[in-house]
């Protein structure tokens, strides 16, 4: 009997253990909101009042205490997200993670990102230093006196090191590659286009008849790889992380608009802001309000640097969204037979060489060589897809002052004084749209251009041709601004028309169509006049131009019979709201049949990536506007007609979602097909990804209505059917109406906190899934009444 009883009893308190483990893990480093804290370097004390959402204000009476705090409070809510993000820019990731993240830290390393954060910082100005190093003493302070790690660093045991302010800068450079299209790769792409369809079918492709296709690119592309392969053009072998797909870049899109005091009901502007970028838990933005002597300003930062990146200050309130500038150009190298120069010309540049040193979880070294030519990073050969060894020039690497032109932003009081605010920032570029207290409107362009010798940069260039490159980038005079917008209003969604139509130098860039900022100013020309509730309302629209206009297009191609009119009949009395059920299953069904219907036969037949077939080509080609070679089959003997492919997408898609959902269109589950999982970037862990993971919630909108969702296409394993997979989205929803100075309004698609066990960590999900935004106050009176902790950090 005493046998049994053992044998019952170790289970169970193994169990009791385990489970005593996991409690204990959970509840590991949880954020402090109330209390003192002694904080070393402090001059005085400094209050953070906590409102019901976490949301700090911090009031300081020195400008470094100010930022000392943010430096604190960041890293009490958010510290995982900061280390995992400093130690990807630095290269260091694998030390915690192992082998799953060598690649990664390799491609931080052949893109130079610690050198170029060591850089930004030697050219940081003596105030935006001295910031950077007041919050990197209040990052260190927390740490000091941290008591347990949470849980996802315990977990994988991390070691903290004090923080830096390279550490700071290296979070702008993450920034800028989220938003650049370099993570696409697009040129190389291009370059496969050019070998498969030649110089007419990449011109055809991305809707431009006089694009600059270098001859040397013709010859190279019209070689077989094996040729090519042998043709001296080739370096040293060898495969880049780059090109192994552990880095997918994915487009990103945003919202911004602003009213002058002529449209709405107060006769004071008003601002919105939706940046649309990847989604995850925690949120990429940290909300905070922050008040000192020399700086005042209150809305998202973004942990891990010190300041207010989007919202408002005393005066001014801004607004930013993607440029969508091709930032970047890729040259391909012909080497000499040593590997070690370069040709340029009619001579040789030496290959600069670097030897370094990822260390893996465990204690495993490995050691790597980091190339860079004249022109930038020098990526390896990559033979198996007839690319040359190439080198990349990126306006990031560019050093520049990010900290304090969004310092100089918040305090700006004129158009003319935000203009000159952001002479110091580089990268990456944005729309900037302000709307001052006063009234008055602007759009400027934060960042820089590369002036080009020759070409536009969306193709690959000869690296050894000097009739290409760069002259540096473009002067501050010269950036594309408007200080008097037309019609009281100004809207930027990604759009080539976002850069004022008057500005004279050409500028390249990978733009989206222009549905979105289309349908934001019609909304806005709609009223005479606006109130807040229906202008924050309209960040919820889901309503798709571009899907009305492809199917009044398609209307010419019937009339149809069978299920394809059956499908077509549903979808002319659907009014073109992506909600979360009824016709728009059908309508995004059909828009893949077609897009597959046009490119895939050709993209299969080259061998490429099915991204032959973007969205964005789908109405220029309806429209006339490309080649109708796309329209015929290339895999069958026959010709086919474009009433065909369309009668034959309309049935295909009608015929889906019946087997998915039943005949009753009003019934079928967009929200099913197109639902969010916000994710923790330890997703993976077993257990513990479970326990930080949200969702999937069902969500309507799209990449070309205001609410914006991108996704894409995958086959999930083991599904009968492929399924949306949402990659981007409103990344905050934010709005300042100068009717009410005293407040702003904002949401995140998860909470202020990082840890998933305390109650800010997603308490904002089904607000923000709703539409709903809470109000953040600015006065010291407002602040006071919505104040429910308040930590105090003493010297």
């Amino acid at each position: 009997m005493r046998r049994v009883s053992l044998i019952v009893a170790v289970p169970v308190l193994l169990l009791v253990l385990v489970g005593a483990a996991w409690v204990f893990i959970q509840q590991s480093g949880r954020p402090i909101r109330d209390g003192e804290r002694q904080i070393p370097g402090l001059q005085s004390d400094v209050d953070i009042r906590y409102d019901a959402r976490g949301v700090p204000h911090i009031e300081a009476s020195e400008d470094a205490d100010l930022f000392r705090a943010l430096g604190f409070v960041h890293a009490n809510d958010r510290l995982t997200q900061m280390e995992l993000g400093r130690r990807a820019a630095a290269g260091r990731l694998a030390e915690l993670v192992g082998e799953p993240a060598f690649e990664f830290d390799v491609y931080f390393h052949t893109m130079r990102f610690p050198e170029t954060a060591e850089a930004l910082w030697r050219a940081a100005s003596p105030r935006s230093k001295a910031a950077l190093e007041a919050y990197a003493e209040g990052v260190n302070a927390f740490l000091g006196g941290l008591g347990a790690l949470p849980p996802g660093l315990r977990l994988l045991g991390a070691e903290l090191e004090p923080w830096r302010p390279q550490d700071s800068l290296a979070f702008s450079l993450l920034m800028a590659r989220d938003l650049s299209f370099w993570n696409g790769r697009p040129e190389e792409e291009r370059f496969a286009w050019l070998r498969a369809f030649g110089a007419d079918g990449v011109r055809d492709l991305l809707g431009d008849a006089d694009l600059h296709v270098p001859d040397a690119l013709v010859e190279l592309a019209g070689e077989p790889p094996e040729i090519a392969r042998t043709s001296g053009i080739y370096g040293p072998g060898g495969e880049s992380v780059l090109d192994r797909g552990f880095l997918v870049g994915a487009l990103r899109g945003s919202n911004n608009w602003a009213i002058g005091p002529g449209r709405t009901v107060s006769g004071r502007p008003m601002i919105a802001n939706d940046p649309h970028l990847p989604l995850f838990l925690p949120s990429v933005w940290y909300q905070a309000q922050l008040r000192s002597p020399g700086y005042e300003a209150a809305g998202m930062t973004l942990p891990g640097t010190p300041g207010v990146v989007l919202g408002r200050g005393p005066a001014v309130a801004w607004a930013f969204t993607n440029v969508m500038l091709d930032d970047h150009d890729l040259f391909f190298e012909q080497l000499d037979d040593t590997g070690t120069k370069v040709r340029r010309g009619d001579g040789w540049a030496e290959i600069e060489r670097e030897t370094v040193t990822v260390r893996l979880r465990g204690g495993d070294e490995r050691t790597i060589e980091v190339r860079r030519t004249d022109r930038g990073p020098l990526l390896d050969a990559d033979p198996e897809r007839g690319l040359p060894a190439r080198s990349v020039t990126w306006t990031a690497h560019t050093p520049g002052d990010p900290v304090a032109a969004l310092l100089d932003v918040a305090a700006a009081t004129t158009p003319e004084a935000l203009v000159e605010a952001t002479r110091p920032y580089v990268a990456p570029a944005q729309n900037l749209v302000a709307a001052f207290k006063t009234g008055e409107l602007v759009y400027t362009m934060l960042g820089k251009t590369p002036e080009r010798r020759l070409g536009d940069g969306r193709l690959p260039a000869p690296g050894w041709d000097l009739d290409y490159g760069w002259d540096g980038l473009r002067d501050h005079a010269e950036h594309p601004r408007d200080l008097a917008p037309a019609d009281d209003l100004i809207v930027t969604a990604n759009h080539a028309g976002a850069i004022p139509g008057d500005y004279a130098l050409p500028l390249s860039g990978d733009f989206f169509g222009p549905s979105r900022a289309d349908r934001i100013r019609g909304r806005l020309l709609e009223l005479d006049v606006w109130g807040r509730e229906p202008f924050a309302q309209l960040q919820m629209d889901t309503l798709s131009l571009h899907a009305g206009e492809v199917l009044e297009l398609l209307a010419a191609d019937g009339p149809f019979d069978g299920d394809a009119a059956t499908a077509f009949t549903a979808l002319e009395s659907w009014d073109r709201r992506l909600e979360s059920r009824g016709p728009s299953a059908l309508w995004v069904l059909l828009e893949r049949e077609l897009i597959d219907a046009i490119w895939r036969d050709e993209s299969q037949r080259a061998g490429l990536d099915p991204g032959v077939g973007h969205p964005s080509r789908l109405l220029p080609l309806l429209r006339g506007e490309r080649s109708d070679r796309w329209i015929d089959d290339v895999t069958t003997d026959t010709r086919e007609t474009r009433p065909d492919l369309v009668a034959g997408a309309l049935g295909r898609a009608w015929r889906e979602g019946v087997d998915r959902w039943g005949p009753d269109v009003r019934r079928w589950a967009y929200g099913e097909l197109h639902a969010l999982t916000l994710r923790h970037p330890l997703d993976e862990v077993p257990i513990y990804g479970r326990w930080t993971r949200r969702g999937p919630f069902a969500v309507g909108g799209s990449a070309t209505t205001v609410m914006a969702f991108g996704a894409y296409w995958r086959q999930p394993d083991g599904a009968p059917e492929p399924e949306l997979e949402i990659l981007y989205g409103p990344s905050m929803r934010y709005l300042v109406d100068w009717a009410d100075p005293d407040r702003s309004w904002a949401v995140l698609p998860g909470g202020q906190s990082g840890h998933p066990a305390d109650p800010h960590y997603a308490d904002q999900v089904a607000p923000f899934l709703t539409g709903e935004l809470f109000e953040a106050p600015w006065s010291r009176e407002a602040i006071e009444a919505a104040t429910v902790s308040t930590l105090r950090l003493t010297p």
